[in-house]
Parts: C-alpha cells; structure tokens; sequence
C-alpha cells in the first residue's frame, strides 16, 4: 500500500486548482475608452424661424406679435450668426407692418445694417403673408442612447466600460450648453481696464506699494473661535 504524505497531497490539488483556472486578464491599450470619440457632440448650423402675423384691416402686425418679435430679437443676439433676415410678400401688402416691425427691432438694440430685407410671392388665395423673420444659429447633437446593452453589467470582471457607457453625459451637455458655439472655439476676451491697470502698475507697484486691496474686518467675523488674554 502506497502511502502519500499531506505535503504532497496538497501540492497536488493546488496543481490541479491552478490547471483549472485561466490566466489573469488584464486591460491594455486597446482598452481604452474615449466617450468624446465613441459618443461625439457634433455642432451644426441650423434655420431659426419665426412666422409673424399682419392685420390687413389694420395694416400693421396682428395683436401681440410685437412681443414674440422682440423675443425673437433677444435669441438673435444671443445665438444668432450672420444677419437677420425678413422676408416679406412681394405684393407690396405688408409696407406699414414692416414699418412697425422696423421700430420693434430697433427698440430692442437691433442695428438696421444687421438686418436683411428679402422678398417671395404670396401663395394663391392666401390673405394676409405673414412676415418670416430667420438666422442662423449653431446647433449641438448628441448620438442616440440606448442602442446597445447587450453587456450583462453584473458580470464584468475586467471592469471595462459597457456599450452605452457615457453616452447620457454627452447627450445631457448638448442639450444643456448654452451657446453651442464654445464648444467649436473660444470666445474673445474682454478688453482690459486701463484705468484700473494704471492704478496698480503706476501709483503702486512702481513706488513701492501694496498691489491688492486691503482687506477689512470691520463689521465681519474674525473668524477666531475664542480669545485668550494673559492678565
């Protein structure tokens, strides 16, 4: 009778633990996760329009379209780019609306160079054109989510991104930026304030004197927890 002493047994079954089990996976390289370059934000221009309706009893814009006018000033500033355009009918129906909307811009801080004035023909039967105020405006898209979730997310042992991760993020940012055009280049720095600029440089810095501005407790919290005097 063979007789096999502990030490070999239990080398033997660790041999044969490790046999059964695969080599350590590891991530490299080709692991890598770019949500910008799976996911992208792309910016667009897009049409922004606005249908404004005349009174032909009246001859001039209908009730209240003033306002959705001066509103439509403010995205133009805001987001537009290039001029604005009014496109009218060319029968000559809407002069003295357009009048008015001329003093509706110009009320709301529109300078007449950046508006263009063009003109279409009235569709047959129609009453009164309406005036079509458009720019351009630049627009960010996301990809769809919710495509892919054919990963098992409670089984991942390499811990790698799943298909669809990050793609909410991205749709999120393009809904929420409010000027789509950062995300394309940066905006221009303001211009700097000479006036303070001379006051630091010349009267302070050049004689010798403090630069910031002296802080001041009076009427604050010291911020001090307690006060400790000797007597």
């Amino acid at each position: 009778m063979i007789r096999i002493s502990p030490l070999l047994a239990l080398a033997l079954t660790g041999v044969a633990a490790t046999a059964c089990t695969s080599p350590p996976l590891s991530n490299g390289p080709r692991d890598r996760y770019d949500v910008e370059q799976k996911y992208p934000i792309v910016v667009e221009p897009q049409v922004v329009t606005l249908a404004v309706q005349t009174d032909g009893d009246l001859a001039s814009l209908a009730r209240g379209e003033d306002q959705r006018v001066a509103a439509f000033a403010e995205r133009w500033k805001a987001r537009g780019q290039g001029l604005l355009n009014v496109a009218t009918a060319n029968d000559g129906s809407n002069g003295a609306a357009v009048a008015q909307l001329k003093k509706v811009l110009a009320a709301n801080g529109v300078d007449k160079k950046s508006v263009q004035f063009t003109s279409y023909p009235p569709a047959s039967g129609e009453g009164h054109s309406p005036i079509t105020l458009s720019f351009v405006a630049y627009a960010a898209n996301a990809s769809e989510c919710g495509q892919d979730w054919s990963t098992n997310l409670a089984f991942e042992p390499r811990n790698t991104p799943w298909p669809e991760f990050g793609c909410s993020t991205q749709h999120n940012i393009a809904a929420i930026i409010a000027d789509p055009r950062d995300l394309v280049e940066p905006r221009t720095s303001d211009p700097a304030d000479a006036q303070r600029r001379s006051v630091v440089i010349t009267e302070k810095y050049q004689n010798g004197l403090r630069t910031h501005t002296e802080a001041s407790t009076e009427g604050q919290d010291s911020g001090q927890s307690s006060k400790v005097t000797n007597e």
